[in-house]
């Protein structure tokens, strides 16, 4: 049975030893080629992050058509390369999803960063909340760092003596992440660290 592109639709011809070792293709040779893994380092709020990819014009348009035009099947291009490693990596840890507004889920019938990051297996503490429709590409940089108006934990769930790993699918200004290490932090969390898919690049006068 012929295999296509999950990304371009084209016909699956590659026959390299990746593409041989895999049970099933989902991205042809030149799609493979555009998705190289950088897992850049950065810190914030002295936690620890990787993102997996840098910020480039394929990533944006990538991630668009998955989160914006609710293109399911692109859930898996993302890790599908990386995920013995990023296993191996995040053993024991307990994932936390950066949360989106309930209605937006509904509306897109998925939430986009569950759906990326479920593939790892790792046991869900869903503790975060969004309260209210908030992108922050659409605020101010002042509004950005009101993001805790927007953001709630759930009381009921502890933390203690859990590692966690904080992911999201792209960090901007980090201002979510920094609130959400907050509240983790005001419930017990001792061990965090971050995963994104992709990091965009810092201005020079913007702060996490």
């Amino acid at each position: 049975m012929d295999n296509f592109c999950k990304i371009c639709f084209k016909r699956i011809t590659d026959n390299s030893i990746y593409n041989l070792l895999k049970r099933k293709n989902i991205l042809c040779g030149d799609c493979f080629s555009k998705l190289q893994a950088k897992f850049v380092s950065f810190e914030i709020g002295n936690i620890k992050g990787t993102a997996v990819y840098e910020y480039t014009d394929f990533i944006k348009e990538l991630i668009y058509k998955f989160k914006g035009c609710y293109d399911y099947e692109l859930k898996d291009v993302f890790l599908d390369r990386y995920l013995t490693f990023l296993k191996l990596k995040y053993h024991g840890y307990h994932i936390v999803y950066i949360p989106s507004y309930h209605i937006d889920d509904e509306r897109r019938g998925f939430n986009h960063v569950k759906a990326i990051f479920e593939s790892l297996k790792l046991k869900e503490l869903p503790i975060l909340k969004k309260k209210t429709a908030h992108k922050q590409s659409d605020q101010s940089s002042l509004g950005r760092h009101k993001i805790n108006d927007v953001l709630e934990i759930d009381e009921n769930i502890s933390m203690k003596g859990k590692k966690i790993l904080l992911v999201d699918d792209i960090m901007t200004t980090g201002s979510t992440l920094l609130t959400s290490i907050d509240l983790l932090r005001s419930k017990g969390a001792k061990t965090i660290e971050i995963l994104v898919i992709a990091k965009t690049k810092k201005k020079k006068k913007e702060e996490y």
